[in-house]
């Protein structure tokens, strides 16, 4: 496998693109710069445009377009079918349905589809309960469909929060563009008749994405990231920080970001609570590295796109580390005895973030074989081409 030479710069944030695009939706003036490829920008594009023609609305496999569609297409009263891929829908979804009850809408959830009946939000009560303890999509959504009310909202979150990065991301680009939003112990506020304020909005870079190429530079070669934000609005700009903490040499240079091979990789400790993404190249990272680390903070990924901290243990079992399963992580210990060219395969489990991990281990010289490459098409399908490596094929390889 060659080693990383990458220089450029990597697509918008697909996070911030779809809480643009939901927007958009009530504005269709409002201009975006910046795009992604990816399978959940390209449904969040498709299921707002079936909305607008009156189909059956497809979501595909994304968490945030199913819970962000839901709330939108509930704004206006008419029946909608939102369906997708079925392990999408036995995700945690309780929580959405509970927000839509309290708001007057009927909804039925099946084993591929979601069949909301509404009449327009009708808030049963004086306050919206939104509960956060599995995740913050649920605020988010809420929060990005409240443009133009006809009543004020006052909403209550509950429950442990998880995610708050991507809750405060929601809250900078809703400021940001014009909506009044008043906030008091962790609940919040918003005034009748909300409009935009602004015309236009820049989607800086996708940091998740950047991650996965820098922690593939840490152990092959080296990665100059373009355009790389000063300050983000995502949490997993954090991955800098810990990068560095590793022992990874680190260049920023104006707006380049330099990330260069480690001659040694450092345990760490790190909370994940508000950037999760970033657990599964983290931790191969961590499987790389000398002595001990703990990646806590995060019981949100057991409710991914798989069970990411069990899947994460398994694998890194597979090259000798000794792994302590948590609650909200792991912890790794041990020797790594598997020595290049250990022939493994990875089953990703239809998770793109597993994909990213198998990369970091397959650039570090481990004979890695990945079952379903594409599948980091969901956030991130230039993923191989910018590695400058051929889509890896999977072979008959026994795992």
């Amino acid at each position: 496998m060659k080693p990383l030479a990458f220089v450029g710069q990597l697509p918008a944030s697909k996070s911030i693109l779809n809480r643009l695009l939901l927007i958009q939706s009530y504005f269709p003036e409002f201009k975006i710069t910046g795009d992604s490829l990816c399978d959940d920008v390209h449904n969040m594009r498709g299921a707002i445009a079936s909305f607008a023609k009156g189909e059956d609305i497809f979501v595909g496999g994304g968490g945030t377009v199913l819970r962000f569609m839901a709330l939108r297409v509930s704004r206006q009263p008419g029946r909608y079918r939102l369906c997708g891929e079925e392990r999408l829908f036995a995700r945690p979804q309780d929580e959405l349905l509970k927000i839509l009850m309290q708001l007057g809408v009927k909804s039925e959830l099946k084993s591929d589809a979601l069949i909301i009946e509404s009449n327009g939000w009708k808030l049963h009560g004086d306050t919206l309960l939104v509960p956060f303890a599995r995740s913050s999509q649920f605020a988010s959504s809420v929060l990005l469909n409240a443009w133009d009310l006809p009543f004020e909202l006052f909403v209550s979150l509950g429950g442990q929060k998880v995610s708050e990065g991507y809750w405060r991301m929601s809250q900078r680009i809703a400021l940001d563009l014009g909506m009044k939003i008043d906030f008091w112990d962790g609940d919040f506020r918003i005034p009748r008749g909300q409009k935009l304020a602004a015309s236009w909005y820049v989607a800086e870079p996708d940091l998740s994405s950047a991650f996965a190429i820098a922690a593939v530079a840490a152990v092959s070669g080296s990665a100059s990231l373009t355009d790389f934000p000063s300050q983000s609005l995502q949490p997993d700009a954090e991955f800098v920080r810990i990068l560095a903490s590793m022992g990874v040499p680190i260049v920023v240079s104006g707006t380049t970001l330099k990330i260069e091979k480690a001659s040694r990789l450092n345990g760490v400790a790190v909370n994940l609570k508000s950037s999760p993404d970033l657990f599964p190249p983290l931790a191969a990272l961590c499987a790389l590295a000398e002595g001990e680390s703990h990646l806590y903070g995060a019981t949100q990924l057991v409710y991914k796109e798989s069970n990411r901290l069990a899947r994460m243990a398994d694998i890194i079992r597979r090259f000798g580390r000794k792994v302590e399963l948590l609650d909200d992580g792991i912890k790794i210990s041990g020797e790594l005895h598997s020595p290049p060219g250990a022939r493994l395969m990875i089953e990703t489990d239809q998770d793109h973030r597993l994909a990213f991990a198998a990369a970091v281990l397959k650039g570090a010289g481990y004979h890695v074989e990945i079952d379903d490459p594409e599948v980091v098409n969901k956030s991130f399908p230039e993923f191989w081409s910018v590695l400058g490596w051929q889509v890896p094929q999977p072979s008959s390889l026994e795992s």
